[in-house]
């Protein structure tokens, strides 16, 4: 369990169970006796995310160099290093000027030691596997030279095979042909590890307008992943459904046309509470994005309950997303990294009686819904303006507003916007001039 025992009470009717062990069934490889088949499956998740495969020919044309890469960010280089143990083989070293680490393997004897025989046993899932192909010939035809007593010295003819095959690899390769689409669809196979490390390269435990989501991106290339990603938790769920009465799983996808990725994504609170954190609690992460998971579930247990319909509830969300994800970095462009909310702030939350009864059974939406009209939302909700611009950070003409859509009016904003909504009670101000209050507040507090 990742989460703090006050969070953990909320979860514990939401056992999910995974015995998935094809990813166990594997021997471990004899010339890295510190990973486990688990760990292996992970890295080769992460490395579909985070890795490169990279050719080398010298200027001479008489030979090639090998490199097996993860490059991350430079707060992230504890996990490098746990790689570098792991395997046994390679280097981290740190780009102070690109606030990045790299993980790399250059000794060709490492990577036909360790490097080949890992890919071979614990195949790519992405298009990246077609890069390691080239990888893998350009390596077999290193061995052949060595072979016929040519020592380090390559062919001409072996040398345009190796050149080529570097053009065709990673950015060169602009085109995936018919018959390499159907032949990795066909190859495809999930298994937990490999996902989970796969998530912790491209997953996203993000937020909406202070709402959380899971996201998976990728470029449309490898949406055939994406879809066998669905199919592989759709499959999961669906025993975990039977035995429990919960909805059906779903996703969505979304196109950017302009940039040609493909985002999958699972939406609301019910489907992220029910399937989503289970899910992961089963799981262990190694990066650092488990802080990100960590909050971001306490954000979906106060969202699930009812809190973030609180005052305090609603400012503890917002303190995590402007907190995690891009914002935790170092090289952040705000003016200091914020410190996250502590045990202490969120235990006082949730030690209060929540403010949404799910034991009725009713989703998530209704419950909204109900407590909505029990506070009287039919009429609409007093919301108290304030302009930082204005000479003593005056009230908006016309404050306080009976109404949502009267307050959105005063700003020239339709009446069925949501900023009113999504920013009251936060102390965060709109366009960093206004500030919405369902009660009066003090210049101080503005």
């Amino acid at each position: 369990m990742l989460i703090t025992p006050i969070v953990a009470k909320f979860l514990s009717n939401n056992k999910l169970n995974l015995s998935d062990n094809r990813d166990k069934s594997l021997p471990p490889i004899e010339n890295i006796p510190n990973a486990s088949s688990q760990f292996l499956n992970w890295l080769v998740g992460f490395v579909d995310a985070e890795g490169s495969f990279i050719l080398l020919p010298n200027y001479s044309g008489t030979s090639v160099s090998f490199r097996f890469t993860i490059v991350l960010h430079v707060d992230d280089i504890e996990i490098l290093h746990k790689i570098e143990k792991t395997l046994g083989v390679g280097c981290v070293r740190k780009d102070k000027i690109r606030n990045s680490a790299d993980f790399s393997v250059y000794k060709f004897e490492d990577i036909l030691r360790v490097i080949i025989p890992i890919f071979q046993k614990f195949p790519l899932q992405t298009t990246k596997f077609l890069d390691y192909i080239c990888f893998y010939e350009a390596v077999l035809i290193k061995l052949n030279s060595e072979s016929l007593g040519l020592n380090k010295i390559i062919s001409k003819t072996d040398f345009i095979k190796i050149k080529n095959l570097k053009t065709s690899m990673n950015s060169g390769r602009s085109i995936i042909d018919k018959e390499q689409l159907v032949n990795l669809k066909n190859k495809v196979s999930i298994n937990k590890w490999w996902l989970q490390g796969f998530v912790e390269g491209e997953g996203t435990f993000g937020y909406k307008h202070l709402v959380p989501y899971f996201q998976i991106a990728q470029h449309e290339k490898n949406l055939f992943v994406l879809n066998a990603i669905e199919i592989f938790l759709s499959n999961l769920f669906k025993e975990f459904n039977n035995t429990t009465g919960k909805k059906e799983f779903t996703v969505h996808y979304a196109l950017n046309s302009k940039t040609g990725v493909y985002s999958m994504t699972v939406l609301g609170i019910d489907s992220l509470f029910n399937y989503i954190v289970p899910y992961f609690e089963s799981m262990i992460f190694f990066t650092r994005k488990s802080l990100d998971y960590y909050y971001w579930v306490i954000s979906v247990v106060i969202h699930k309950f009812g809190y973030y319909y609180l005052p305090e509830g609603k400012k503890l969300v917002l303190h995590i997303s402007s907190g995690t994800n891009k914002y935790r970095y170092t090289s952040t462009k705000l003016e200091k990294i914020i410190e996250l909310p502590s045990e202490d702030s969120i235990s006082k939350l949730l030690a209060l009686a929540p403010p949404f009864d799910i034991a009725s059974g009713l989703s998530h939406f209704d419950l909204v819904k109900q407590f909505t009209i029990n506070k009287g939302g039919r009429k609409g909700f007093i919301v108290y303006v304030y302009d930082r611009e204005s000479e003593g950070n005056k009230e908006l003409i016309g404050s306080p507003f009976s109404t949502y859509g009267a307050g959105h009016e005063a700003l020239g904003l339709r009446r069925g916007s949501r900023v009113i909504g999504r920013y009251i009670d936060t102390g965060k101000a709109y366009k960093g001039r206004y500030v919405f209050s369902s009660v009066p507040l003090s210049i101080s507090d503005i």
